[in-house]
């Protein structure tokens, strides 16, 4: 279940300032919901959400990023989770400054402070394993140039994954999940018509790039269908080839302020 939760996951600092919203990628106020379903069974719910302000550190203007995931349902009594990230994320190179991680799942719980220094291409990492004794561990992580986070990794994708792309193309990145880096990418796979609220749209196919494993068996276990829509994408479907089945991680809601976007 955790690793399940991770992969959907990788798909989704100062005083306020004031900017034009067309100026940004992203619409401040943004949420995005998914449900999380094997066969007929609902197993849980993620959100990606930004705040509805802007923040300024050295210059640099950041989106406050929200994202939560939680098992619901029967699933919960025999492996719940309850997983929060917080951060704060550059407006313009998707790399993240700070970040939280407060994982509580059946099988322990863990607080994690991450933050980012990419002129010096280190991450200062700080973690509470509650079940090891709660004390806190310092640790110190190598980053690359190309080094994104659970929230820039989700932000970065979006922006890149919808158009311009020939089949067989694809988009590499390394991507930095608990206290080490992985390669990852993604390649295309053109354009697909996807159901969503009673409506078919085309979307953009896209095959997650990662080695086989006991979880994912086979390549191009993972799809992602993306809605283009005002310069960036909205996965609307994500199917993944697991060793339990078939999951599908679908859109519950997209909303700007609370209002339907889509």
């Amino acid at each position: 279940m955790r690793n399940l939760f991770s992969i959907f996951m990788l798909f989704v600092c100062g005083s306020l300032i004031a900017q034009n919203k067309s100026e940004l990628d992203f619409q401040l106020g943004e949420k995005i919901t998914f449900k999380v379903n094997y066969g007929w069974f609902t197993l849980g719910e993620a959100s990606m959400s930004l705040g509805d302000s802007l923040h300024t550190k050295n210059g640099n203007s950041y989106y406050e990023s929200y994202i939560e995931a939680k098992t619901v349902g029967p699933i919960s009594w025999i492996a719940g989770i309850e997983n929060s990230y917080w951060g704060y994320v550059n407006t313009e190179n998707f790399q993240t400054l700070i970040s939280e991680k407060h994982l509580d799942e059946r099988d322990g719980k863990i607080d994690q402070w991450n933050s980012f220094d990419f002129e010096n291409l280190i991450t200062n990492v700080k973690i509470v394993d509650h079940q090891k004794g709660g004390k806190m561990k310092v640790d110190t992580v190598k980053l690359q140039k190309n080094t994104y986070d659970l929230h820039g990794t989700y932000m970065y994708l979006r922006k890149n994954l919808w158009s311009d792309y020939d089949v067989g193309d694809s988009l590499l990145l390394n991507a930095y999940w608990g206290t080490k880096l992985y390669d990852f990418g993604m390649e295309y796979g053109g354009t697909a018509k996807v159901k969503y609220d009673g409506k078919k749209y085309l979307t953009h196919k896209f095959y997650g790039l990662f080695p086989i494993s006991t979880t994912f068996p086979k390549e191009k276990a993972v799809s992602v269908y993306v809605l283009e829509k005002d310069g960036v994408g909205i996965p609307l479907l994500i199917e993944a080839d697991m060793r339990i089945g078939k999951v599908k991680c679908e859109l519950k809601s997209y909303t700007i302020n609370g209002r339907d976007a889509l």
